[in-house]
């Protein structure tokens, strides 16, 4: 009975020392996982987004009208200035628009850019198109005013 209390000890102190090296083990794993994703996601979402508000608040490219913002976009295509028409566009499309423009045709992109009409304005928002002879709508160009009073471009 001695003998079988003696195993019984050495097995329990066996098991709760793996038991011990696994929860270590799996905490390191853990720990390196967040190190290796950057730590805190609560930290560096809210990072993300008070840095991309402040590139919203110092955006100045764009014009005090849905108008002038399309015109400068024009004037920067008829240039071949991709990365000056890039900025028209609200912060966050910028790069991803950088690089459909140097791909795009811009002598055709600036032919149907001004053929664009304004069609609606509200608020904040305006919304200009080319429609066919069937009034049905090809091109649509989407703006929206900024939290610093200039029209960038959403959508195209």
């Amino acid at each position: 009975m001695e003998l079988l209390n003696k195993h019984f000890w050495k097995f329990l102190a066996g098991f709760i020392g793996i038991m011990i090296l696994g929860f270590a083990a799996l905490f390191g794993a853990q720990y390196l996982h967040y190190k290796k994703n950057g730590g805190d996601a609560q930290v560096n979402g809210e990072k993300y987004f008070s840095d991309l508000q402040k590139k919203y608040e110092e955006d100045t490219y764009g014009g005090k009208t849905p108008e002038e913002t399309l015109a400068l976009f024009i004037a920067a295509l008829k240039k071949g200035d991709t990365d000056l028409a890039a900025k028209y566009f609200v912060v966050d499309k910028q790069e991803e628009w950088r690089e459909k423009l140097e791909k795009a045709n811009l002598t055709a992109m600036i032919t149907d850019a001004q053929k664009l009409k304004l069609a609606k304005k509200n608020g904040d928002s305006a919304f200009f198109t080319i429609a066919n002879e069937n009034k049905v709508v090809e091109v649509e160009v989407v703006l929206g005013l900024g939290q610093n009073g200039i029209w960038k471009i959403i959508e195209l």
